[in-house]
């Protein structure tokens, strides 16, 4: 059975992957891979992610940032 997604306005290419490797997208906190459970994470990991630059937590979908949020 294909699955098909609703359209998304995140330019992320994990919205576009079948089988995306992390459970939500670091851009808009979006979740792309059901398959994938949510994991808990340290303020040391959101810290990481915030050094990355990315605006979500791609492990809890989590906001860390809002730079780059309108």
């Amino acid at each position: 059975m294909t699955q098909y997604r609703q359209p998304n306005p995140c330019e992320n290419m994990n919205h576009r992957r079948p089988n995306a490797p992390v459970p939500f997208c670091p851009q808009c906190g979006h979740q792309v891979n059901a398959r994938l459970p949510a994991r808990e994470c340290s303020e040391a990991k959101h810290a990481a992610s915030r050094r990355q630059q990315t605006a979500f937590c791609v492990d809890c979908g989590t906001r860390i940032i809002d730079k780059f949020l309108k």
